[in-house]
């Protein structure tokens, strides 16, 4: 399982009129905003496993490795990518106490004209494939 979503990690992933791009740009019509690296790899955690809930503790442990970080770094990364998404905030959806879902769909784009699905039929956290639950 791990395997198969490290190509996600790289890849550009579609979703609504945004796209995150390989290199953590995202994008939209007019739009082209660099995001921090936490914050694209916390957008990126969460687009690879749409509609799967990801804990918290996933993503302090995948984002933050190897460093004792307080929830507030994570909320502020949330705060901060439903700012930037504007009106489609409710794409990230909070599941208090819990961690954080994604409710869009998403597609990979692999290279230009190559688009395909991601599915929501993971219930796995894409980092460690064992925190994600379907709620």
């Amino acid at each position: 399982m791990v395997v198969a979503v490290e190509g996600l990690m790289t890849a550009s992933l579609a979703f609504g009129q945004w796209t995150l791009q390989e290199d953590g740009r995202l994008t939209t019509e007019g739009r082209d905003i660099q995001l921090p690296p936490k914050e694209s790899h916390v957008l990126r955690l969460l687009l690879t496993t749409p509609g799967v809930l990801v804990t918290k503790d996933c993503l302090l442990e995948h984002v933050w490795p190897d460093i004792d970080v307080a929830e507030e770094s994570l909320t502020r990364c949330i705060y901060s990518l439903r700012k930037q998404l504007e009106g489609d905030r409710g794409l990230i959806a909070t599941v208090y106490g819990r961690g954080y879902r994604f409710n869009g769909r998403v597609r990979v784009v692999a290279r230009p004209g190559l688009v395909q699905a991601v599915g929501a039929h993971t219930a796995a956290c894409p980092a460690c494939g064992w925190c994600g639950e379907r709620v």
